[in-house]
């Protein structure tokens, strides 16, 4: 049932209570006459109660069992639920969090902007202004379009750890780990979709927008108010625009907050042009590279060759492609084996070679600087990307096989040409 169909209910339940005990035609009611018997208010209001109840529960019966994740395996496409909401915590380097979920119709009216911790998988990715991200990079009160996933015994160790009462559990609250996270502009960019500015009421301080899509039929059946406000920034080519700038007709991608709280929500970020887009996108994307350049790339081991020595990693999805450039080519591998063994010294970089360092499924290592191991790359294997997995597969032989390097377990990776450096204290596991 819609909002609104939520809403006629409920007043034409309100209409049939009101009515009681009212003599509108100068007859004595029925249940004046006698009491005993239950007023027409009485029927209406739990026929109503009822007939909520019926359209819930056959929503619910319509819900396929949640995908139940599996160690070590990538979950397939689609098995996740899709919920969005606003980010109202976050916890930077353990990679966890909190949101407000939107309300929706299949939530009861109690469930409403109940707060839902989460724990990002190991696999899971984030994107901000349609470039890679981390946690760490979104800010307070950020939008957010996710694919989740059930974990009832994570979902009972937050709620351990936040000492919530067990006695109301809602029901998205198994649903904790997120595997994918995206503001609104990723969200809209990704589905090549865009808002039609339709109006602007400067005296109400709204906008109404249509979204839609690279065709006409793919637009919205109807338009959305949306807030605005002072502290509204508005985009435009390489810097700030102002409200001046805004004309119907024009095509807008926005980041809004308080989603469904306060209405649809309000606008924080309204971008004009293609051109302040992507320098948004290309700022972010910046970002990601030297966070990935310090920390590493992250990734499963699926093998360990114990004769030989030789890991195989699947690395996580979730960065610039570009990266893996600086990682030896195959044919530059090929060319070092038939040439003279690379001999160290003072300012020499091993052209083929990589770092290993050990990680947890929070993907923070021990302490990168002092437990890393160095070894030479084997290959690099491109095959089909799917979700959290980048297609990317990276064959090494380290110097030593650590206690860490086992099949299923995480670590990450530097190619030659980055330097692995110290880590601020509180990002290490080992202080």
């Amino acid at each position: 049932m819609g909002a609104g169909g939520t809403e006629r209910s409920r007043k034409a339940a309100m209409d049939c209570i009101s009515t009681l005990g009212k003599d509108t035609t100068g007859v004595i009611p029925p249940n004046r006459m006698f009491p005993h018997i239950p007023s027409p208010g009485f029927f209406c209001f739990w026929l109503t109660v009822l007939g909520s109840l019926a359209l819930r529960l056959s929503s619910l019966a319509e819900e396929p069992p949640p995908f139940k994740l599996k160690p070590g395996e990538f979950p397939p496409e689609g098995s996740g639920r899709y919920i969005a909401g606003e980010l109202i915590a976050l916890d930077h380097v353990n990679r966890t969090g909190v949101v407000r979920p939107d309300r929706t119709d299949a939530q009861r009216r109690g469930e409403w902007d109940m707060p839902l911790p989460f724990v990002l998988l190991p696999y899971g990715s984030l994107s901000y202004h349609g470039a890679p991200a981390e946690l760490r990079h979104l800010p307070i009160g950020t939008h957010l379009h996710g694919q989740f996933y059930a974990d009832d015994a994570m979902a009972r160790e937050i709620r351990l750890q936040n000492n919530a009462v067990e006695k109301r559990p809602w029901g998205g609250a198994t649903f904790c780990r997120p595997m994918r996270l995206e503001d609104d502009f990723s969200s809209f960019t990704r589905q090549q979709r865009n808002w039609r500015l339709d109006a602007i009421d400067w005296e109400k301080m709204t906008i109404t927008v249509t979204g839609v899509g690279p065709a006409k039929e793919q637009a919205d059946v109807k338009p959305t108010i949306f807030q605005i406000a002072p502290s509204t920034r508005i985009w435009k080519g390489r810097g700030f625009g102002d409200w001046s700038d805004l004309a119907e007709g024009q095509s807008l991608i926005i980041n809004i907050t308080v989603a469904t709280l306060k209405g649809p929500g309000r606008c924080i970020d309204i971008w004009l042009d293609a051109e302040s887009r992507a320098a948004a996108t290309a700022r972010q994307l910046e970002v990601h590279r030297q966070f990935i350049r310090e920390h590493g790339l992250a990734g499963m081991i699926d093998t360990v060759d114990n004769a030989g020595s030789i890991v195989t990693v699947t690395l996580f999805a979730g960065f610039d492609p570009m990266l893996l450039e600086d990682f030896a080519s195959n044919a530059a591998i090929a060319a070092a084996a038939k040439g003279a063994p690379f001999v160290p010294g003072p300012g020499r970089i091993d052209p083929i070679g990589v770092t290993a360092a050990v990680a947890e499924e929070n993907l923070r290592t021990w302490d990168q600087i002092n437990d890393r191991k160095g070894g030479v790359m084997i290959e690099t294997i491109k095959g089909e990307p799917s979700p959290g997995n980048s297609g990317y597969t990276i064959r090494f032989k380290p110097s030593l096989l650590l206690e860490g390097f086992r099949p299923k377990r995480i670590i990450r990776l530097w190619p030659s040409k980055w330097k692995v450096d110290d880590l601020p204290r509180e990002e290490r596991l080992y202080f």
